[in-house]
C-alpha cells in the first residue's frame, strides 16, 4: 500500500514481519514517520516491491514466529532479527523472555512509541487479534509485565470443526443475534460471544489497576473486535511496525 511516494527524503527504515498466516513490511523515515507498508509472498517478491526500488535503507529489523529464518542476505544495509535479548527502550518483567514471542513485545514496544509521540501515559494493554488473541500489559513505569494467550477466532472454529464429528467448518461474519437459529449461526455466536467476553473482562482488569491506561487492538481480526468494545480502543493495524522501528532506533544508540 502506498503512503506517500513524494515524501522519498532521505534514509528510511525498513521493517519486517514474518506472521503465521501474512508477511508484511513497511518503511519508515528517519523521524520515525510512516511512508510505506505491504505484503509480500516471500523474500524474493519483497525485494521487487516497488516500494522498495532506489530506496537507500539505513537498517532493517525484522520478527518472525517462524522456525525458519528468513534469507535476508540481498539488502544492502544492516539487518537485526529483533528479540528480548536488545537493548530495549522499555523494562523486561517476564520470567521467560527466552520464550516470549517477537510480535507480541514488538506490540507492546509500538504503543509505547505511540503513547510517546502522543504525550499520553505508559500503561498499556496490546491486544493483537490474529491467530492467537494476546492479551499483554505495560506498567506506568514502562515494564513489559507479560499478558495472556489464547486461540483467535478462525482457529475456534477449525478446533469446533476438528474436534467433533458432525459440526461443520463455518466462514466467520458477524453475527448481530444473541442465539442461532442455525447450526452455524450456533457456532458463530458461541465463538463470537466468548471472544468478545474474555475480551471485556481482559479490558476490565487492565483498568481496573490503570485507570488512565490505554488500550490498542491490532492484528486481522481487530477491527472486528475493537466493534464490539465499550470502552475507548485505539486501533492501529501496524502497531507491531511501530514496535520494530521504536526498537531499532533504540538499539543503534548503544
Amino acid at each position: 500500500m502506498l503512503v506517500s511516494r513524494n515524501n522519498h527524503v532521505g534514509t528510511m527504515y525498513l521493517t519486517l514481519d514474518f506472521g503465521n498466516t501474512a508477511s508484511k513490511y513497511a518503511l519508515f523515515s528517519e523521524e520515525g514517520i510512516l511512508r510505506f507498508h505491504g505484503v509480500f509472498a516471500d523474500v524474493e517478491s519483497l525485494f521487487a516491491e516497488e516500494a522498495l526500488q532506489g530506496v537507500s535503507l539505513r537498517a532493517c529489523i525484522f520478527s518472525t514466529v517462524r522456525k525458519d529464518i528468513p534469507w535476508l542476505t540481498g539488502l544492502d544495509c544492516p539487518v537485526h532479527l529483533f528479540s528480548s535479548s536488545m537493548l530495549l527502550p522499555v523494562k523486561m518483567g517476564y520470567a521467560t523472555p527466552e520464550t516470549l514471542g517477537a510480535d507480541r513485545l514488538a506490540g507492546v514496544l509500538g504503543a509505547h512509541f505511540l503513547m510517546q509521540r502522543n504525550g499520553r501515559g505508559r500503561a498499556c494493554m496490546v491486544i493483537d487479534a490474529g491467530t492467537c488473541i494476546t492479551y499483554d500489559w505495560m506498567d506506568d513505569d514502562a515494564c513489559y509485565l507479560g499478558g495472556s494467550i489464547s486461540p483467535g477466532l478462525h482457529m475456534r472454529y477449525l478446533a469446533l470443526h476438528q474436534q467433533t464429528g458432525k459440526l461443520p467448518l463455518v466462514s466467520h461474519e458477524t453475527l448481530g443475534s444473541s442465539w442461532g437459529k442455525s447450526t452455524n449461526e450456533s457456532i458463530l455466536c458461541g465463538v463470537q460471544q466468548g471472544i468478545v467476553g474474555e475480551s471485556h473482562r481482559q479490558i476490565g482488569l487492565f483498568l481496573e489497576k490503570y485507570a488512565e491506561g490505554q488500550v490498542f487492538i491490532t492484528g486481522g481480526d481487530g477491527l472486528f473486535l475493537a466493534e464490539q468494545q465499550k470502552t475507548e480502543i485505539f486501533v492501529e493495524p501496524l502497531l507491531v511496525h511501530y514496535g520494530l522501528m521504536h526498537a531499532l532506533k533504540h538499539h543503534e544508540k548503544f
